[in-house]
């Protein structure tokens, strides 16, 4: 709990100490093309990931049960949303440098901490692959994210790679478009084998 905390008090710090530096209209959005393609007025732009930081967070350490995994969970969610708030304030002051690959890093680094602790995940309603397999059959929940667990760590490896590589954004989305996908459909082929 403290750590999420601490991400949280983090990026509200961050966005004090670099308000002043923002520019006036922020850049929110980013086309395929790295160019900026909305524009939020500073006293919103700024404000926004932090706050939504906070809310998240919140929420999930209120409903979550305070096991291990689901704080290991809370915390690698708090601190993927204080990166992208670094990110946001960093793309805000430096708009000609796209921060795709930036946020995919970050996405990447996340898919590693979360695999290596998702099939220690026990069945909820609230953290994990949840597809109407995975709900529905405890067991399915079970295989699926124990198979889960090294295809996100892989995952995010290659991902965290090519974001350092500069790889396309296209090819960013397709890393991470993969790697998500197939645990829904590996849930799907378990609920239907029974």
């Amino acid at each position: 709990m403290k750590t999420a905390v601490g991400f949280v008090l983090l990026a509200f710090a961050a966005t004090v100490a670099c308000y002043g530096y923002l520019p006036d209209s922020m850049p929110m959005r980013w086309d395929w093309h790295g160019q900026p393609s909305l524009f939020m007025p500073k006293w919103l732009g700024a404000w926004i990931v932090p706050v939504t930081t906070a809310l998240v967070t919140t929420s999930m350490l209120w409903l979550l049960p305070p096991k291990r995994t689901s704080t290991i969970v809370v915390n690698a969610i708090a601190g993927v949303m204080c990166y992208s708030c670094g990110v946001t304030l960093y793309a805000s002051m430096h708009p000609s440098d796209p921060p795709s690959n930036y946020v995919f890093m970050g996405l990447g680094v996340f898919l590693i901490v979360v695999g290596n602790i998702l099939g220690k995940l026990t069945w909820n309603f609230f953290v994990g692959i949840r597809t109407y397999w995975t709900l529905d059959d405890p067991r399915v929940w079970e295989r699926t994210h124990r198979a889960a667990g090294p295809v996100y760590v892989l995952g995010g490896i290659a991902i965290f790679g090519a974001g350092i590589a500069h790889a396309t954004a296209s090819t960013l989305l397709a890393l991470a478009l993969a790697t998500c996908l197939y645990p829904a459909l590996y849930s799907y082929f378990v609920w239907r084998r029974g």
